[in-house]
C-alpha cells in the first residue's frame, strides 16, 4: 500500500514509471554505473568550460574540486538505483537550493543533464539487447527528468526565500526612512540606530547589525555607536591592519568577510556559529568616517540578496554624518565652530604625542573690527569676516584647521611642524593676508590681526589650558599694538628672541654690506687641490668676524634666504673668475638654502650670475644642498637640480648621512658629489658605527660614479684611512682653515701634499662586485634574446652607457684611477660597442630576425669577455706596480 506506484500524485507516477520499469533498470544499471566517475568528470568539465558557471568555483582548491567530482559520481550511482524515492527527492531539492545560493542559473543545471544522456546512450546501444533498448532509454530519460525536477523545485523554493528576504530588508529600509523625521538643522543619530535594531528582527538570516564612528584626522580608534541582534562587548576597536573593519574603512570599499577565516579577529570569532558571514560598509562626510556591519547566519547571503540593499545602509550613514557636521559648523563662515575646533584640538594633541611632532595652537583676533561694525553695520561686518576667512584659508597647508570661536575671534591648528620657523612663516602670511584692504560698499576697509601662539608638547597641558595660554599670548600681542604674533611660553619666548636676534644680525649685515665669503680648500687623495668651499661670514664692527653660529637662524628664513643666496653667487663667482684669470682652475662650491632653491626665481638668479661672470666655466661651479631642501618638496628640488645640471653646474649633497632620506636622495637627485658629514668623520677611528657609515657611503657613492668629499679631516691618520677606503676628496683643518679669497694663491704655492695616493688599491675595492652585477645583467640580456627573460634597464637607452652599473663606475671612480692610460680609453670604447650591439640585437629581434639577434648576442658576449679581461689586467698591472714601488721605498 505504501509503494509510490500506488499513488498517482507522486513524481514517479507523473513520469509514467512503474515497478516493472525499475525491475528492468535493475538488470542493467551496473553497466551504466561503471562510467559514473568519468561521467562526473565530464559534468564538471562542462561547468568549468563556461564562465557563467565556472565563476561559482573559482575559489575552490583542487582537493575541494576532487571532492565535488566524487560526490557527483555518487550522485550518478544513486540516480540509477534510488527509484526517485522521497529521501532522494529531498536531497535533490536541497542540492537545487545550494545551486541557487551559488548563483548557478537553472538553465545551466538543465544543460548539465545532457552530459548524462551523452554518456549513457552509447552504453545503451552497445550493451543492452535490442528488445530492451527503447523502454530502458525511456526509463533513463524519465530518471533524468525526475532528478532535474527535484533540483528545480529546491531551486525555486530557495529563490522564493531570497525574494522574501529581499522584501524584508527593503521594507526595513523604507520603514526606517518613513518613521524617522530628518530635521534640517539637527543631528539625527537615531536613523542608523533604528535601522540596526530592525534588521535582525525582520530578517530570517540577519543576526547582527551595528556601526562604528571615528575621525579621519586621527584614524586609529573606532567607537561603537550602536549594535543590535547579538551583544558586542567592546566599546572601542583599536587600529589593526588585519581587522576587516579597518581594511574596509581604509580601502573605502564594501567588504564581505567569512567568520571562519583563520585570520579572523577574536571579536568576530566569538560570534560564531550565529554569524557565518559579515559585510562591512564604509561611509564618510567631512572629517567623520563611519563603518556599518551586518552579520548573517549563512554563507553567501550577501551575494544572494545583492549588495545594493545593504549599500543603502552606507547612504543613510552619510546622511547621519552630514547632519552631525552641520551642527559643528559656524553658520556664517562654514568653518568649524568652537565645539568641533576643541574636538580637533584634542585629536591633534594626541597625534603630536604619538608622532613626537610640534603642534601650533593659535588664537587670532581682528584689530579694528568693532569700528567696522559700528560704522557700516553688521551686514558689512559679516562680509568682512567672510573675506578674512577666505584669505586665511588660502594661507593654510593641507591638514591645518581654521575655526571661528565667536565674534571676530578665530582658532588655528598647525599639526606636524618641524620647527618654530615653519609656524613663523605661516603666521607671517596670515598677518599679511589680513592686513590687505577689503572693499565693502565702495569703501576700502583696513583691519589687521593679532596672534597668540603656543606649541605642544613644549607647552604640555590640556586642550583647555592650551587655549588659555594662547589667549594670554593674544592679549600680549594686542597690548604691543597688534598686527603681530606673541608666544606664550617663556622658554619659547627666549628661543624666539634668540632666533629674532640672529635674523636681525643677518638683516643688518645685508643692509650694511657686512657679509663676506671665506674659502676652505678641498684636497684630492692624489695630493692635488680640486676646489674650495665658499663659507659665509659677517664682519661685525663691534664683535669682529662672526661665523654661521651667530646667524644660522636667518640663513633659510623666507625673508632673507634669496638675498643671501644672490650675494653668495655674486661674491663666489667673482672670486672664481679672478682665480681663473690667475691660472688657478679651482672648482667653487656654494651653499644654497632650501628656501632659495625652491624659490621660483632661483634659476633666473643663477643664470644671471653665470652671465655676469663668463670667465668662470659653469662646470667649475658646484651647488651644495642639505637634506632640508628636498624634504620640503622633492619633485621641485629634482627639477631645479636637473636644470642646474643642464646649465653645466654640478650638485653636491651636503651633510650626507645625517638625515633619514639620504639613500633616497642618492637614488632620485641628480648629484655629482656627496659630502660626508664631519660628525661621522671625526670619530670614525674610535667608533665602529661611524666607520661603518663612512665605508657604506663611500662604497655606494663610488658605485654610482659620485665624488666623495669628507668634511672635518683634522689628523693625518684620518686622511690616510679615508684615502685607503676610497674617499677621493678631503676637507678640514689638517689642510687649511677657511681664508679670504685673496689668500688662496699663496696657500696653493706653499701647500705640501701628504702622499695619500692610495685610492687605486683601496681596501674597499668595488670593481669585483660591479663586474659580478654586470655579468648577471649581460647574462639576462642574452636570455632575453632567446625570449626567456625581460631586458634589464639601462641597456638600450641612448645614454645607457653612462647609467648602467659599470658605466657609472667607468665615468667616476674608473676615470679617476685609470683615466690617463690608453688602455682605459680602449675599455670605454668597447663598453660603448657592447651597448651598440645590444641595440642592434634588440632591433633584429623586433623585426623577427631571431638568427641575427642571436648572432649579435654572441658577438656582444665575446666583446664583453674581452672588456672584463682588459679591466682585470689593468687592475693587476696597477697593483703590481704599486707593490714594486712599495718594495723600492723600503
Amino acid at each position: 500500500m505504501n509503494s509510490p506506484f500506488n499513488r498517482p500524485d507522486t513524481l514517479v507516477s507523473f513520469l509514467g514509471l512503474d515497478s516493472e520499469d525499475f525491475i528492468l533498470l535493475d538488470r542493467y544499471w551496473r553497466l551504466f554505473a561503471q562510467s559514473a566517475e568519468q561521467l562526473a568528470r565530464d559534468f564538471y568539465n562542462y561547468l568549468f568550460s563556461h564562465p557563467a558557471t565556472a565563476a561559482a568555483f573559482r575559489n575552490f582548491s583542487e582537493a575541494q574540486i576532487e571532492a565535488l567530482v566524487q560526490r557527483q559520481a555518487e550522485h550518478g550511482y544513486g540516480l540509477l538505483n534510488n527509484q526517485l524515492n522521497s529521501s532522494w527527492q529531498t536531497a535533490m531539492q536541497q542540492l537545487g537550493a545550494k545551486h541557487h545560493h551559488l548563483g548557478i542559473d537553472p538553465a545551466w543545471l538543465a544543460g548539465g543533464y545532457t552530459i548524462y544522456w551523452r554518456n549513457w546512450q552509447p552504453i545503451l546501444e552497445k550493451h543492452v539487447p535490442a528488445e530492451h533498448q527503447s523502454r530502458l532509454g525511456q526509463i533513463l530519460i524519465s530518471l533524468l527528468m525526475g532528478d532535474l525536477m527535484s533540483q528545480l523545485s529546491g531551486y525555486a523554493r530557495a529563490a522564493r526565500e531570497t525574494d522574501g528576504e529581499r522584501s524584508a530588508v527593503f521594507d526595513v529600509l523604507l520603514d526606517t526612512l518613513a518613521s524617522t523625521r530628518i530635521e534640517k538643522d539637527t543631528e539625527n543619530t537615531s536613523l542608523l540606530q533604528v535601522l540596526c535594531e530592525r534588521l535582525p528582527r525582520k530578517s530570517r538570516y540577519i543576526t547582527l547589525a551595528g556601526y562604528f564612528l571615528c575621525s579621519s584626522r586621527v584614524n586609529d580608534l573606532l567607537t561603537l555607536e550602536a549594535s543590535a541582534g547579538l551583544r558586542l562587548s567592546m566599546p572601542y576597536l583599536p587600529y589593526s591592519a588585519e581587522d576587516p573593519c579597518w581594511q574596509a574603512l581604509q580601502q573605502n570599499q564594501v567588504l564581505v568577510y567569512s567568520s571562519d577565516d583563520p585570520a579572523a579577529p577574536e571579536w568576530i570569532r566569538k560570534l560564531r556559529p550565529r554569524v557565518q558571514e559579515m559585510v562591512f560598509l564604509p561611509f564618510s562626510s567631512g572629517d567623520l568616517q563611519g563603518l556599518g556591519f551586518i552579520g548573517a547566519r549563512a554563507k553567501g547571503y550577501f551575494k544572494r540578496i545583492g549588495s545594493d540593499y545593504f549599500e543603502a545602509f552606507a547612504h543613510l550613514g552619510e546622511i547621519v554624518l552630514q547632519l552631525r557636521n552641520r551642527m559643528l559648523r559656524d553658520p556664517l563662515t562654514q568653518v568649524p565652530n568652537r565645539l568641533l575646533f576643541m574636538d580637533r584640538l584634542e585629536i591633534a594633541r594626541r597625534q603630536a604625542s604619538r608622532e613626537e611632532s610640534l603642534l601650533g595652537v593659535v588664537l587670532l583676533d581682528l584689530d579694528g573690527f568693532k569700528p567696522v561694525n559700528d560704522r557700516f553695520g553688521h551686514g558689512a561686518g559679516d562680509r568682512l569676516l567672510l573675506s578674512v576667512t577666505q584669505r586665511i584659508r588660502q594661507c593654510l597647508r593641507s591638514g591645518d584647521t581654521l575655526g571661528r570661536l565667536g565674534g571676530d575671534e578665530f582658532g588655528l591648528l598647525f599639526p606636524s611642524l618641524s620647527s618654530i620657523d615653519d609656524l613663523d612663516l605661516i603666521c607671517g602670511r596670515i598677518l599679511e593676508a589680513v592686513r590687505t584692504p577689503v572693499e565693502i560698499d565702495g569703501e576700502w576697509i583696513h583691519v589687521s590681526a593679532s596672534l597668540g601662539v603656543t606649541l605642544y608638547p613644549l607647552d604640555e597641558v590640556s586642550v583647555e589650558t592650551l587655549l588659555a595660554h594662547a589667549d594670554m599670548a593674544l592679549y600680549a600681542a594686542k597690548k604691543q599694538g597688534g598686527d603681530q604674533l606673541s608666544l606664550y611660553s617663556l622658554t619659547l619666548d627666549e628661543a624666539a628672541q634668540n632666533a629674532a636676534n640672529m635674523r636681525l644680525l643677518l638683516e643688518t649685515g645685508l643692509k650694511n654690506n657686512q657679509l663676506v665669503l671665506y674659502y676652505q680648500p678641498i684636497v684630492n687623495s692624489f695630493g692635488g687641490v680640486s676646489g674650495v668651499e665658499s663659507l659665509l661670514r659677517i664682519r661685525d664692527p663691534d664683535r669682529g668676524l662672526l661665523g654661521p653660529s651667530a646667524f644660522w637662524a636667518g640663513l633659510d628664513h623666507h625673508r632673507y634666504a634669496r638675498d643671501v643666496g644672490i650675494f653668495v653667487m655674486d661674491a663666489a663667482f667673482r672670486q672664481g673668475q679672478i682665480w681663473q684669470q690667475q691660472g688657478l682652475a679651482l672648482r667653487v662650491s656654494i651653499n644654497i638654502s632650501a628656501h632659495h632653491l625652491l624659490d621660483a626665481r632661483f634659476l633666473d638668479d643663477l643664470e644671471r650670475a653665470l652671465r655676469k661672470y663668463p670667465g668662470l666655466p659653469a662646470e667649475q661651479i658646484e651647488i651644495e644642498i642639505t637634506e632640508s631642501a628636498p624634504l620640503n618638496d622633492l619633485l621641485h628640488a629634482q627639477e631645479r637640480l636637473a636644470a642646474c645640471n643642464d646649465l653645466g653646474v654640478r650638485v653636491a649633497l651636503d651633510d650626507f648621512g645625517t638625515g633619514n632620506a639620504s639613500l633616497t636622495y642618492l637614488q632620485q637627485l641628480p648629484a655629482q658629489s656627496v659630502k660626508l658629514d664631519q660628525s661621522f668623520v671625526r670619530d670614525m677611528i674610535n667608533d665602529p658605527k661611524d666607520l661603518a657609515i663612512v665605508a657604506a657611503v663611500i662604497t655606494a657613492s663610488r658605485m654610482l660614479g659620485l665624488d666623495v668629499i669628507a668634511e672635518g679631516v683634522e689628523t693625518e691618520a684620518h686622511a690616510k684611512l679615508l684615502a685607503k677606503m676610497g674617499c677621493g676628496h678631503l676637507q678640514g683643518y689638517l689642510f687649511a682653515k677657511p681664508m679670504p679669497g685673496e689668500d688662496i694663491p699663496l696657500w696653493l704655492q706653499q701647500f705640501k701634499n701628504l702622499n695619500l695616493s692610495v685610492l687605486s688599491h683601496s681596501s674597499i675595492d668595488i670593481l669585483p662586485t660591479l663586474l659580478e652585477g654586470h655579468g648577471q645583467r649581460t647574462e639576462n640580456f642574452l636570455l632575453a634574446m632567446r625570449e626567456q627573460k625581460s631586458i634589464p634597464q639601462h641597456v638600450l637607452e641612448q645614454d645607457a652607457e653612462e647609467k648602467c652599473h659599470l658605466g657609472r663606475w667607468l665615468k667616476g671612480d674608473g676615470s679617476l684611477r685609470f683615466g690617463e692610460q690608453s688602455e682605459f680609453l680602449q675599455i670605454l670604447q668597447r663598453h660603448e660597442k657592447i651597448h651598440h650591439l645590444a641595440r642592434q640585437a634588440k632591433l633584429a629581434l623586433d623585426n623577427g630576425d631571431v638568427a641575427n639577434a642571436l648572432y649579435l648576442g654572441s658577438v656582444l658576449e665575446c666583446e664583453n669577455n674581452k672588456m672584463i679581461q682588459e679591466l682585470r689586467n689593468l687592475v693587476y698591472d696597477e697593483e703590481r706596480e704599486l707593490k714594486g714601488n712599495h718594495c723600492t721605498q723600503h
